[in-house]
């Protein structure tokens, strides 16, 4: 049976830059936490999870000549940031955005690692 942050769970390190501890994920200098938190709360998991996907955005566009579908990612990132913004963002619209971006940069470990921490994310805060 997992461990969901109650025993001694020491965390799990992805790629270098993202680091899942217990319910939070962060990449580089940016935290998700993924319980369901209320109110404030979960305004601020949505910003700072916005913020995660905005780093991701930031790597996807500098590395875009990488994947052959290089222009459609960055677009699925931009259309998960826009999602982020609403003020109910759709769980199922961020998962099938996420579920694009995912199989294209498999080949990149840390990017393939915080796309699955950002949808681990998703499904736990929405």
């Amino acid at each position: 049976m997992p461990d969901h942050g109650t025993g001694d769970n020491s965390g799990i390190h992805v790629g270098g830059d993202l680091r899942m501890d217990g319910s939070a994920v962060a990449v580089n200098h940016s935290t998700a936490s993924v319980g369901v938190p209320a109110g404030a709360d979960r305004d601020a998991a949505i910003a700072e999870l916005r913020g995660t996907v905005r780093l991701l955005l930031d790597r996807l566009r500098s590395d875009q000549d990488r994947y052959e579908d290089g222009d459609q990612l960055v677009a699925a990132a931009e259309q998960v940031d826009a999602e982020l913004t609403r003020e109910q963002p759709r769980r199922a619209t961020l998962l099938r955005w996420l579920g694009f971006i995912a199989p294209a940069v498999q080949a990149t470990a840390a990017l393939a690692g915080d796309v699955e921490a950002i949808q681990n994310t998703v499904t736990n805060l929405l």
